[in-house]
Formats: C-alpha cells, structure tokens, sequence
C-alpha cells in the first residue's frame, strides 16, 4: 500500500480562522454596545411620557376638583388670601399647595400649586356696577411637577404642566376700578 507523503502544514487556515472570529467577535460587542444604548435612550423616553402623563392627569384632576362648585370656593379663595406685601404695599401672589391623596399606589411623585394670576397693572379690577362680594372672573394659573420617588439611583427626571384657567370668584377688590401696580 502506497500511502501519500503528508507535507508539512503551516497552520495558516488556523491563523486566518482567529482572525475572522476576532473581527466577528468585535462587531458583535460593538452592536451589544449600541443596541443597550439605544434601549437606554428609548427608556429615558419612556419615563419623560410617564411624567408627562402623571402631570396632565394630576391638571385634568385638580382642574375637574376646582370646577366642582362644593369644593371649589375655598380652594379658588385660598390663592387669593395668599400673598406677600413689599415696602411700596405691592402684592406678591404665593403658590398655594394643593394636596390630592386619593390612596392609589404611584410611580411618580406629582405636587401641584395654585397660584393666582394677579391683573396685569392698569387694568379694570373692578366693572362698572359690580360691587366687593360679586363674582368675576378671577384668572389662575395651576402647576403639575411630576418626579420619579427614588426609581433610577442617582438621576433625578422632572415634567412639569402649567395651565392657565379662570373662574368665577368673590371680587375682593374693595371698590378699586384699577389694580394696584
């Protein structure tokens, strides 16, 4: 039996083979890397639609209360009551918190504030024929901070909604045609 001669293999086609499976090994974690950035960014979108919800519902439920004749009184006067006097007796209007604990569970913390939108300076504050104790419309402005409750570790996410809206309330102008500037 004629067995042919082997020759002497130089290893080459095991050379090339490490060569491409490092480049394919390569490319593979450079696409891992990228594709987990891009769900890192996707979920960072995520979380501001979820704020951004949290808020408009927290303005669609505070508004939906402020409407509601039986509650709504006190809570449009309070804004109104709230304020800071400077030296010349100019009002600073202050942020009124507004507090909805309903007991459900939530992912977002939100708080809320009512501040009023005091007339801009010069103009009527008081129509003719109406007296302090009647009702006008009385503008406000409502503001819905959403905020994750410690759910990402060292990063802080923030939404906030601001509506305007007015309301019928007790004129407490004391007989001023103008408001004070």
């Amino acid at each position: 039996m004629n067995y042919p001669a082997i020759k002497q293999q130089s290893g080459s086609v095991l050379a090339i083979s490490l060569v491409l499976l490092t480049a394919i090994t390569i490319i593979a974690a450079m696409s891992m890397q990228r594709a987990g950035l891009q769900t890192r960014i996707t979920g960072n979108i995520l979380h501001r639609e979820e704020l951004f919800n949290s808020a408009l519902n927290e303005q669609e439920s505070w508004f939906f209360q402020l409407k509601n004749a039986d509650s709504g009184d006190a809570m449009l006067s309070e804004p109104m009551r709230t304020f800071n006097l400077d030296a010349n007796g100019s009002k600073t209007y202050l942020p009124v918190e507004l507090d909805l604990n309903n007991g459900l569970p939530k992912f977002a913390q939100v708080e809320s504030e009512l501040l009023l939108a005091a007339p801009p300076e010069g103009s009527n504050a008081l129509s003719q024929g109406e007296e302090v104790g009647d009702r006008v419309q009385v503008r406000y402005e409502l503001e819905s901070v959403a905020s994750f409750v410690n759910r990402i570790e060292g990063r802080s996410m923030t939404e906030t909604q601001i509506t305007g809206m007015s309301f019928p309330g007790l004129n407490t102008s004391k007989n001023s045609l103008y408001s004070a500037p």
